[in-house]
């Protein structure tokens, strides 16, 4: 049994983001930034070392996010292999009320099922250096 529940598979987010049901958070690391070539189009970036700062409680963490819908699904995915990030942002979120949901793989997931990507700007900025 996998101990992190609230988890998405890429198809079922692919659904949910289509029909505009939901808010997709980026949480990829500033510091692979432009070796990652995509992100699922329309994602909100969030920095990853801000969700991971454990000396940050959960209500300092929400005060400093995005104006988050609460009639969304919360759909947060990172390329990190234990998919941490995502994992506390999920937690995070849920005890504050929202339908939040990590995606199982992360972003090489989603690329993997072959699903629509966009440049990130990261990447695009190394392209044009």
């Amino acid at each position: 049994m996998d101990a992190r529940p609230y988890r998405i598979d890429p198809a079922a987010a692919r659904h949910s983001i289509e029909a505009g049901d939901a808010v997709v958070i980026d949480l990829t690391s500033p510091l692979i930034g432009s070796a990652v070539r995509g992100r699922i189009p329309g994602a909100l970036w969030l920095s990853p070392k801000e969700i991971l700062d454990r000396n940050r409680h959960a209500a300092d963490l929400l005060g400093d996010l995005p104006d988050l819908p609460r009639d969304k699904t919360i759909i947060a995915y990172c390329t990190c292999p234990d998919e941490e990030a995502s994992a506390r942002l999920t937690r995070v979120l849920r005890g504050q009320g929202y339908d939040a949901w990590m995606l199982v793989g992360g972003l090489p997931a989603w690329r993997a099922a072959g699903f629509p990507m966009e440049a990130n700007q990261a990447a695009q900025a190394n392209v044009a250096a």
